[in-house]
């Protein structure tokens, strides 16, 4: 008993599983392009939460000054005399430059800020600054301290 191929059985020629692999490998690369985007943009929020930590601390440590001790300043974060310290806004001499790790990556935050005197209430202006991929980013808040 011989067998014979049905003429539509035959699988795929050498072209359609070429032509198969290169539709799937633009599909993944897609793919892979909207996962590095999607890294990138987490790793971008990661950075701006720890700003945001940053800038807490840094109306933490002013709160905690007594009242009269707060002084009038006016820090730019993007200010050329920077100061490297753990905590930030304990020193008046310039921003303060804070080092933290985000994702296994030393970021170094800027933190500027403004004291202004209103009487009984001292407003508290904190700007948190830094750089990703050569493009500068920022964090602000504020605040009012009371006697």
């Amino acid at each position: 008993m011989e067998l014979t191929a049905i003429r539509g059985d035959r699988g795929f020629t050498l072209v359609e599983a070429l032509v198969a692999l290169v539709i799937l490998a633009i599909i993944l690369f897609g793919l892979l392009a909207g996962l590095l985007i999607s890294l990138q943009y987490n790793l971008l929020n990661f950075m701006r939460e720890e700003a945001g930590s940053v800038a807490q601390e840094c109306i933490e440590n002013m709160r905690s000054t007594p009242f009269a001790n707060i002084p009038v300043v006016n820090i730019d974060c993007n200010d050329n005399t920077t100061v490297n310290v753990s905590t930030p806004c304990l020193d008046t001499s310039g921003a303060n430059v804070v080092t933290r790790q985000v994702r296994n990556t030393n970021v170094n935050y800027r933190v500027g800020w403004t004291v202004t005197d209103r009487t009984n209430i001292k407003e508290l202006y904190v700007e948190v600054c830094w750089t990703y991929r050569e493009r500068n980013y920022s964090y602000e808040t504020r605040t009012f301290i009371g006697r």
